[in-house]
């Protein structure tokens, strides 16, 4: 009986430190540790590229049709997960990246079709 209590503790004790190990190294959370950031930075890029699209055919529309310079009033920049997969991770990072993009694409487009009327006021 007294084998059979320190065979139990032991492996106990061995599932214990196993589990401790992986979470200390971050590799039972993290989607990817082998690449050091660059996934990271490739969502970032995704996030920002994709944005920045959607910005450029936003300022055009609204330059074409004389709207005011108002990047902020799209529902594109507000929701900012056009394009988002789950397996990117932290939505709320992309979407930083996503209105960025959108912002600096929003500029370019409104400026191409302005004809000098910028109106950002």
């Amino acid at each position: 009986m007294t084998r059979l209590r320190i065979l139990a503790a032991a492996s106990l004790a061995a599932g214990t430190l196993a589990a401790t190990s992986a979470c200390a190294t971050g590799y039972a959370y993290s989607p990817r540790p082998y690449d050091n950031g660059a996934y990271y930075r490739n969502v970032e890029r995704v996030a920002y590229d994709k944005g920045f699209h959607e910005g450029v055919e936003a300022g055009e529309h609204d330059a074409r049709s004389g709207r005011r310079y108002e990047p902020t009033r799209h529902d594109d920049w507000r929701d900012a997960d056009e394009g988002y997969h789950r397996d990117y991770g932290d939505r709320n990072y992309y979407r930083q990246n996503f209105r960025s993009g959108f912002e600096a694409g929003y500029g370019e487009g409104y400026r191409r079709y302005d004809d000098g009327r910028y109106r950002r006021w």
